[in-house]
């Protein structure tokens, strides 16, 4: 498949986050390489891009209370003013502050919530090196959580399974990772089985049929995990590395909230979730992404640890 390029010159870190604002999608099959300059740009959009935060749609038919948890558009509905300046810190750290940090997040939010390459898929994701099983469950989850209804709903003998178009699934991965996702690499993924305890109980997807990517239908998690960025790095590459802390809502307050409350939850600041009694700390993480113009984020790399 083809991969998106970078090409940066080093930034300054005093200027980087002022004009940030979410991700958006593009289209497939082009290759994106971009130049910045040191004082005034970030690294170059991603031509996957056309929205400006994260969707969110509750799904009226599953009895939890997913779409209380999820990372939505309206939680980072502004773009960071011009005059709002992240604070600078000793050994290259910079902290963030009022929309560049509701902003980041957000974004992060969209990968901790699901759990994205924790327990079993623990360890370090690239974009630039993952197979395409390894970047669909993302959108698997990502639809789950904030759009349910764009699942279609289909079926392989007595199996029941939701299905989406690969062109949905280039958005989705558009808007969030620096990944282009090709239909050649996805008809490389098996079929979905017809027959239950046909050898796959392990394996609920990514399958490919029909012009479709297949998962088998699954409910009743809750979503109730935040990331909260503590603080942000410029890379010599023009790229930027956010640390963060991954916590859980408590569950009986999670299930009080109105969706109003839950996205405050993506505006708090370190400190302040490091105090909030609602709040347990379950690990931490790190991600490097590179930044458009806008300041939105691309994901090349995340890692976390738990515990």
């Amino acid at each position: 498949m083809k991969r998106m390029k970078i090409i940066a010159v080093a930034l300054t870190a005093g200027m980087l986050l002022t004009s940030v604002t979410a991700c958006t999608g593009g289209k497939s099959g082009d290759d994106v390489t971009v130049v910045t300059t040191e004082a005034t740009q970030a690294t170059a959009e991603s031509k996957q891009t056309e929205e400006s935060e994260v969707t969110s749609e509750s799904q009226e038919s599953e009895t939890t209370k997913e779409s209380e948890s999820e990372a939505t558009e309206s939680s980072a509905d502004t773009t960071p003013s011009q005059s709002e300046e992240p604070t600078e810190a000793d050994s290259g750290k910079t902290y963030l502050e009022g929309d560049s940090q509701t902003y980041a997040n957000t974004f992060i939010t969209n990968f901790v919530e699901q759990d994205f390459f924790c327990g079993a898929d623990a360890g370090k994701f690239n974009a630039e090196t993952a197979p395409v099983m390894e970047v669909l469950p993302f959108v698997y989850y990502h639809v789950k959580i904030n759009d349910y209804k764009a699942f279609g709903n289909d079926q392989k003998g007595e199996c029941s399974y939701v299905t989406l178009s690969v062109d949905k699934c280039r958005d989705v991965i558009g808007k969030y990772m620096m990944y282009n996702l090709s239909e050649d690499d996805c008809k490389e993924l098996p079929e979905p089985y017809a027959e239950i305890g046909d050898g796959h109980n392990w394996y609920w997807g990514p399958f490919y049929a029909d012009g479709k990517i297949w998962f088998e239908s699954g409910d009743g998690e809750a979503y109730n995990d935040i990331g909260v960025v503590d603080y942000v790095k410029s890379e010599e590459d023009g790229n930027m590395t956010l640390f963060f802390t991954i916590y859980e809502i408590d569950f009986d307050v999670y299930n009080e909230l109105t969706m109003d409350q839950v996205k405050e939850y993506y505006k708090i600041s370190p400190a302040k979730a490091a105090e909030d009694k609602t709040l347990i700390k379950k690990g931490t993480g790190e991600a490097n992404v590179s930044v458009g113009q806008s300041g939105k984020y691309f994901l090349n790399t995340y890692n976390v640890k738990m515990g």
